[in-house]
């Protein structure tokens, strides 16, 4: 969004009638995906700045769906690992920083989302903190 990639098309289909866009919801191309809120299937997108060129691939976090990780990871130079501030570091988490270190990928971020869910408590960053330097 930030780079002005996104085909105006694909930004329309995300944004509600008050003008607020889902970005969360841009990567999300199977219907399932949309109506159950989660990631199934590995979804590319792609994207340059002025120094370099990106591919973004989303990938599923959910057990069922670990093939689909291994897919996204398996050409990755970084992995940014989303951590949900209401469940803290979870199963998945811990098996998804494992797989991507299994492929070698030297260089992790990891992201606590949705920190706005719990009204911003530090005290609960640095919960989610502590567990994802265990």
């Amino acid at each position: 969004h930030d780079t002005d990639s996104l085909p105006l098309d694909h930004l329309e289909a995300v944004t509600d009638s008050d003008g607020v866009a889902d970005l969360a919801a841009l990567s999300d191309g199977l219907r399932a995906e949309r109506e159950q809120g989660i990631t199934i299937d590995v979804a590319y997108r792609f994207f340059s700045t002025a120094t370099r060129s990106y591919i973004l691939a989303d990938t599923p976090g959910h057990e069922r769906y670990t093939r689909n990780m291994f897919t996204g990871a398996s050409n990755a130079h970084v992995a940014i690992l989303l951590v949900d501030a209401r469940a803290g570091v979870l199963r998945q988490t811990r098996r998804h920083a494992r797989i991507a270190k299994l492929l070698g990928i030297k260089h992790f971020v990891a992201t606590v989302n949705k920190i706005d869910l719990v009204d911003f408590d530090k005290g609960r960053f640095a919960e989610v903190e502590r567990e994802l330097q265990q």
